[in-house]
């Protein structure tokens, strides 16, 4: 196996290993589930968060256009911002709900220049809504969104939703790829 490989089966196996919970939740789509990946048990680690920029840094360098900034909404996406902005140099951003209610009031936290390339994270997508919102935002804050990309897609609809609307979507692991109880 080569060390690109042997990366990919480290972080599916930390993945499988400690994110994937097998339990009865509520998704912030709305809709119920027997399982929940709480993925930020692995990005928030020093292993699963440069294996995790290293899968997504992977794609990047071959996206069909060039990416110059990565963001997503806060707080799916901000581990993994943080680690791949380290290792891409790259820009980062991240999108809050709300504009924060003091101080410079932002919405987008290091907006980046109107007309820059970004392409929007997530750790995972079940409906799409936060990709979506995270896409909108940059879009309305004059970025060129490029393009949209998750760690985990649980295949619920999101990837066909974030395609119509953003182009290219790629996720780094669907739900295929885990136990069949997920």
């Amino acid at each position: 196996m080569s060390g690109i490989e042997d990366d990919r089966e480290r972080l599916l196996e930390l993945l499988r290993r400690d994110a994937l919970l097998q339990r009865d939740v509520s998704l912030s789509s709305g809709s119920a589930s027997g399982f929940y990946f709480d993925c930020k048990r692995v990005t928030l680690t020093a292993e699963g968060a440069r294996l995790t920029a290293r899968a997504f840094v992977r794609e990047i360098e071959h996206w069909p256009e060039a990416v110059e900034a990565v963001g997503g909404m806060a707080h799916g996406a901000i581990s993994i911002v943080g680690s791949i902005v380290v290792l891409a140099e790259l820009g980062g951003f991240y999108v809050r709900d709300t504009p924060k209610k003091h101080g410079l009031l932002h919405l987008i936290e290091n907006q980046p220049p109107a007309g820059t390339r970004v392409l929007v994270l997530d750790d995972v997508v079940t409906s799409g809504g936060s990709l979506l919102r995270a896409a909108a935002a940059a879009r309305d804050a004059g970025c060129n969104v490029v393009g949209a990309m998750a760690l985990v897609d649980r295949e619920a609809g999101g990837a066909e939703r974030i395609r119509e609307e953003v182009g290219r979507y790629v996720p780094v692991f669907t739900k295929s790829e885990f136990p069949t109880g997920a």
